[in-house]
């Protein structure tokens, strides 16, 4: 490659001005051009010696290629004006392009990430706030509700639980009160009611009549003994008119004519008859409970039948017995004028003393009497109720 130096006239180095830019630039082109033809016409008569080109190529080839080319001087302004240009600096943006598009992309992608984290942020947010919302709408919910059932308790009163019924337990329960030919009583039937109640308030399968005569008044113990089964729990309530005669005690039923002794056995119930179709059933434990010691309903038929109250009676194993009153005493219906229950002093007190948990029966029994003993006395009448008692082991209305 030719090396562009700077060339000085003879002028120039004895001090002279330069001479004008035409003579130069004529000079120049004509000592080219004047080296150019001498080149050409040396070249030319230097072929007409050499061989064939198909002969001559490859050695020619190589000898232009081992030895450099001749080169022209060249005139000053040709060597200006190959003059090699300065290499000029790569521009940093050109080296730093693949580092700004990696920033470029690290930039995006932290973008990027971010809104997916702001997204997964917002959807969990969005699910936490459905998830209150239903909360807070079944909370509204149950609120409603139970606004809705306190209106309602509020307007109805709640309903009494359903007593449970032991297979076990059985009860027969009569009162009679509305009898024809002899003189009526005041509330037997509602004895019977408020017994029955209590009763099945304990577990007790309860067989209630009310006004039974003869016909039916028999038919319902014989129905109830074939009710009955070894091991059974058995309660026999009656309130009505009774009657003593001889050493028996006899039931009445409404229609009772009271004609005479052997009519009275005859058409009555005998109270050891129920009591032995209890026994002969192997009941586990038998309580009659008999409220009908009151005046003598047959008195007023000339000759007098039977007396006042029941005779003394005897329970047979595995059996309790009370009556209302003792022998010879009259039970009361009332504590006086003023006094506004609904049942006989003996029965009021006995469906309460049931009722309390944890008494035994026999325990109940003797809290009727003395609470039946301390009343009658605040009246000043005597009336003591009689208990008579074969049973074997402790038993509970309620525990």
């Amino acid at each position: 490659m030719a090396l562009a130096y700077p060339t000085k006239t003879y002028a120039d180095a004895q001090g002279q001005s330069n001479p004008p830019a035409t003579v130069l630039a004529s000079k120049v082109d004509t000592q080219a051009v004047r080296e150019l033809d001498e080149s050409s016409r040396a070249e030319a008569a230097k072929r007409l010696d050499e061989p064939p080109a198909q002969l001559k190529e490859q050695p020619r080839k190589t000898a232009e290629l081992a030895q450099p080319p001749r080169e022209a001087v060249p005139s000053p302004a040709v060597q200006e004006a190959k003059k090699p240009v300065p290499a000029v600096a790569p521009a940093p943006m050109a080296a730093a392009a693949p580092a700004v598009d990696n920033a470029e992309k690290l930039r995006l992608e932290q973008e990027r990430k971010a809104i997916e984290d702001d997204k997964r942020k917002m959807a969990a947010q969005l699910e936490a706030m459905t998830q209150m919302l239903a909360k807070l709408q079944q909370e509204n919910a149950a609120a409603a509700k139970a606004k809705e059932a306190a209106a309602a308790a509020a307007v109805e009163p709640p309903k009494p639980q359903q007593p449970v019924t032991y297979a076990n337990r059985k009860a027969l329960v009569i009162g009679n009160d509305k009898y024809t030919d002899v003189s009526p009583l005041a509330n037997a039937a509602a004895d019977a009611d408020a017994m029955a109640k209590s009763l099945e308030a304990v577990g007790y399968k309860v067989f209630k009549h009310h006004n039974l005569g003869e016909k039916k008044f028999k038919q319902a113990v014989r129905d109830f003994r074939q009710q009955l089964n070894g091991g059974d729990e058995v309660l026999f309530f009656y309130a009505g008119h009774g009657v003593q005669l001889g050493s028996a005690n006899y039931l009445l039923p409404i229609d009772i004519k009271g004609e005479g002794e052997d009519q009275i056995k005859d058409d009555a119930i005998l109270l050891q008859k129920v009591l032995d179709d209890m026994e002969e059933k192997k009941t586990k434990f038998a309580l009659a409970v008999i409220d009908a010691c009151r005046d003598n309903p047959f008195k007023g038929k000339g000759r007098a039948l039977g007396g006042r109250g029941l005779a003394p009676t005897t329970a047979a194993t595995g059996q309790m017995i009370m009556f209302s009153a003792g022998s010879g005493q009259q039970a009361l219906d009332r504590l006086g004028d003023n006094d506004k229950e609904k049942n006989g002093l003996f029965t009021r007190i006995f469906v309460k003393e049931m009722l309390k948990p944890g008494l035994s029966v026999d325990r109940v029994l003797r809290n009727v009497r003395n609470e039946v003993v301390r009343l009658a006395k605040s009246v000043g009448h005597e009336q003591t109720p009689a208990l008579y008692d074969q049973a074997i082991g402790e038993f509970y209305f309620k525990q």
